[in-house]
């Protein structure tokens, strides 16, 4: 088990906001530390928690790697339909991204069909599909960017286990690993992590084998599920301090509202 996981699995996200993604955290920085990606693509992003954690670990390792996020930030049918607060949002980690990854990271406000000019064939180490969550929907999202995949990669599908309000993406899945070198987290929604070529020799290679015995899966489900707990466990105390905070003293919100810019 010791193979599965190391130093990086402890890392702790700097950027903590909403998101079905918290508890994949501490998977997301030892996949970062075994893989190495030149060039990572999000497609999906809203408040950013994953693409943070992925222009993190490229930081903290210090090597030249690359990490870009595609969204409208419009919001949709599962994301939610954001409006104005996409704005928001989009302007919010952009400032995030201006403090701590320049360089780094690269927010792309398009859809994902118009990125696809904006990436070269073969290049992509690490493929993030996270966009709407119908079945066709994530079948075309991964489909058209497979030309962008470099000959070893990783695909990580998010919502694997979600089978409510027409998500579709878990009946994907179920195709596109049948037989192939991957792994599914049950937690936080489900992720799915799908080999694309042939990956070197070590950790991640080996997690991902079909041969890897059940047991040994299901530690490893354990293993990051607990880790992933405690990052969510944080981001709920901080959620109730702050409503309690408000409860507390109802005119500071009040005031708040009132101090806010106004826009036309």
């Amino acid at each position: 088990m010791q193979k599965f996981i190391s130093m990086a699995s402890f890392e702790w996200p700097n950027r903590i906001v909403p998101s079905g993604w918290l508890e994949h955290g501490p998977f997301a920085f030892w996949l970062m530390e075994q893989l190495k990606p030149r060039l990572t693509v999000e497609l999906g992003t809203q408040r950013g928690y994953s693409f943070a954690c992925f222009c993190q670990s490229v930081k903290k390792m210090n090597y030249p790697g690359r990490v870009i996020c595609v969204d409208t930030w419009k919001g949709d049918e599962h994301a939610g339909i954001v409006d104005k607060m996409g704005d928001e949002m989009h302007a919010d980690l952009q400032a995030h991204v201006d403090e701590y990854y320049k360089g780094i990271g690269e927010l792309k406000r398009t859809y994902f069909s118009e990125a696809l000019n904006h990436v070269e064939d073969g290049t992509v180490n690490l493929l993030h599909v996270d966009g709407r969550h119908f079945y066709d929907d994530a079948k075309e999202d991964h489909t058209t960017w497979i030309r962008k995949l470099a000959p070893s990669a990783v695909v990580l599908f998010h919502d694997t286990q979600v089978r409510d309000h027409g998500f579709g993406v878990y009946k994907y899945w179920a195709e596109v690993s049948a037989g192939q070198p991957s792994f599914e987290f049950e937690h936080g929604h489900g992720l799915g992590v799908l080999q694309y070529g042939k990956l070197p020799d070590g950790s991640l290679a080996d997690m991902l084998s079909p041969s890897l015995p059940e047991e040994t899966r299901k530690d490893i489900r354990t293993m990051y599920s607990r880790l992933g707990a405690g990052i969510n466990a944080h981001y709920e105390h901080i959620r109730y301090r702050r409503r309690f905070e408000e409860r507390k003293n109802p005119l500071k919100k009040i005031a708040k509202e009132l101090t806010r810019p106004f826009r036309k």
